[in-house]
């Protein structure tokens, strides 16, 4: 077996092993830009039986995801070479990943090659009709985040664009604030846009968000956030569901 770096011309060969564990895995439809802008590698017998993703957070370190390996080919430590090889190229302090605590095969493997979790979160969808209006309006947030309690205990990791990184008052995008709360958002682009809550307090800057959407034509929101009783009960409320396969995430880091 070898590890090498995938190309273009690799894309074909990875999307017929990914069909082949799993037809509907969402790597097919973002492969082909996960090779042009990132780096993915592959583990190679006379074919792919295994791949992984290394890029870079918006804070820098180094952030892995989209490990796969072939049914046949797995339990042969092929995930940890995989994640090793990946490590290397990263030269940064720190690499992180997303799992899931059900997910128990990754989670056991991660934890054994010395990650810790450093962050619990969940993932919420909500579908967008005819939102009624609330004013919400953009602003200056960082102040407020930095007291916030649920972000220390999730060291103040927060996502964008599925990968995660630790905040400052730079890489905050889009802040939108209303009279009972503030929230931050995320906009994502694969293949369709996402409209997406990473962090909130209040309830009724949920409307207001909610009807930003429907003006710019979303068809639903996503809310990917700490794993909070009293922000998963806040979006419920306002109709929120689990995204079921996302519902126990974990974010894990490990020291390089």
């Amino acid at each position: 077996m070898k590890i090498i770096r995938a190309t273009k011309k690799d894309s074909s060969d990875i999307k017929e092993f990914l069909r082949k564990n799993d037809p509907e895995d969402y790597i097919l439809n973002v492969i082909d830009h996960w090779l042009e802008n990132d780096r993915v590698f592959i583990a190679v017998e006379d074919r792919i039986i295994g791949m992984n993703r290394l890029k870079y957070s918006l804070d820098g370190e180094a952030w892995l995801g989209g490990m796969r390996v072939d049914k046949d080919h797995r339990r042969k430590g092929i995930a940890t070479i995989l994640t090793e090889r990946c490590m290397r190229e990263a030269k940064t302090k720190k690499a992180r990943l997303f799992t899931t605590e059900n997910n128990t095969a990754a989670f056991n493997h991660v934890r054994k090659m010395g990650f810790k979790i450093k962050g619990y979160y969940t993932m919420m969808y909500s579908d967008i009709g005819k939102e009624k209006y609330y004013e919400i309006k953009k602003g200056n947030v960082w102040e407020r985040l930095k007291k916030s309690e649920i972000l220390k205990k999730n060291n103040f990791l927060l996502p964008q664009s599925f990968t995660f990184y630790k905040i400052n008052p730079n890489l905050i995008k889009e802040a939108y604030i209303s009279e009972d709360g503030y929230a931050i958002v995320e906009r994502v682009n694969w293949g369709e846009d996402f409209f997406e809550i990473t962090y909130f307090e209040g309830e009724k800057i949920i409307d207001g968000l909610k009807y930003l959407a429907f003006k710019n034509n979303h068809k639903k929101i996503w809310a990917f956030i700490p794993r909070d009783e009293n922000l998963i009960s806040i979006l419920i409320k306002k109709g929120f569901k689990y995204e079921k396969w996302a519902k126990r995430g974990v974010v894990l880091e490990k020291v390089l």
